[in-house]
């Protein structure tokens, strides 16, 4: 018995040795400049300011002479509202209010030979407050049929729209015939003066920018060289369709160069510096001692080496200090792993 015994404790470190030489198989990844920094994001030109123009009382519009995509001069009407019914208000005012004139002073003199009657014994002082009281409710009549045709002449004045500045027509809401009241907005007048940039970036994109960001803008057409443009607002409300967030970019210099509504890139000019980031299931050792497994492209062996993390970008980390460019790390199945360890060929 003992015969069989001793070779096989022989075989025994022989299997140990062969089970050791075994490489594990884990998932790796090529450490990359995360190309967040070079993207380009499709945008348009918008103006800088907008400005939407209405008339200050109701009617029906008789004239509507501009379309979007017009350029006009400050002073130049873009609208009208039927003057005909206008006037005809102004008239009707004008009756109105010579009719409580009249009413008025036939109510102060009943009010003067009320008092009298009264003074002579004749009328009771029932009779003299009923005609004071006539009297004081015609002189309302008239200051409220006064106020009316104020108003009629008022809305007569305010029946031409026109522009404030110089400017480009962006959108006529109304078409013409259209009855609108006060603070319709008739047309939409961007200023000629500004212009900015509007583009759709992800929303864990907007961690990597700082609070002077600028971008590259160049045209499909007309501008060879590119324009810088400076955030100038972040919308608070995410996109739910498309999970981003709306940037506009304030453009520099030479804005009017960029016709409005005409289509731009936008690439981000950061500082430069390569942003690394890895999944979360690389990193080992927790929060306090976190690090990565580095594989040697010689010998397939790993060995661990801390890093320091940094921004957090959906399901992946950035990495600031401990890897570089070219280096292959464990991906998956880095939580099994021991230094010095042989790991197969790589596996993406």
């Amino acid at each position: 018995m003992n015969r069989f015994l001793i070779p096989l404790l022989l075989l025994l470190p022989v299997a140990a040795m062969a089970e050791d030489s075994i490489a594990r198989p884990v998932v790796s990844e090529i450490v990359t400049a995360d190309p967040t920094r070079e993207r380009n994001f499709p945008g348009v030109i918008e103006a800088a300011h907008e400005t939407d123009l209405a008339f200050q009382t109701i009617g029906r519009i008789a004239t509507l002479d501009v379309a979007p995509g017009d350029l006009v001069k400050a002073g130049q009407v873009l609208a009208t509202l039927d003057r005909v019914s206008l006037q005809e208000d102004v008239r009707s005012a004008e009756a109105s209010l010579s009719s409580a004139r009249a009413q008025a002073d036939f109510a102060d003199q009943s009010y003067s030979r009320s008092r009298a009657l009264k003074d002579r014994g004749i009328a009771t002082a029932a009779d003299v407050e009923k005609a004071e009281a006539t009297r004081n409710s015609s002189a309302a009549q008239v200051m409220a049929a006064e106020a009316d045709l104020a108003s009629a002449q008022e809305a007569l004045r305010y029946g031409t729209l026109s522009a404030p500045d110089d400017g480009i027509v962006l959108t006529t809401p109304v078409e013409q015939g259209t009855v609108v009241s006060s603070g319709t907005t008739i047309v939409t007048l961007a200023d000629l003066s500004g212009r900015e940039a509007v583009i759709d970036v992800p929303s864990e994109f907007l961690s990597l920018l700082g609070s002077d960001a600028t971008f590259q803008l160049t045209a499909h057409e007309g501008i060879d060289t590119p324009v810088m443009a400076q955030v100038r607002l972040i919308e608070p409300v995410a996109d739910d369709t498309l999970r981003g967030r709306r940037l506009r970019l304030s453009i520099d210099g030479n804005g009017r160069a960029f016709r409005i509504g005409s289509l731009v890139n936008a690439a981000y000019a950061g500082d430069g510096g390569d942003i690394i980031t890895l999944p979360k299931s690389a990193i080992t050792g927790g929060t306090d001692a976190p690090g990565v497994w580095r594989v040697s492209g010689g010998d397939r062996t790993v060995h661990k080496v801390p890093v320091t993390l940094g921004i957090e970008i959906e399901s992946r980390i950035e990495i600031t200090q401990g890897v570089s460019v070219g280096d292959e790390i464990v991906v998956k199945g880095a939580n099994s792993l021991e230094d010095g360890q042989n790991v197969g060929e790589r596996e993406q």
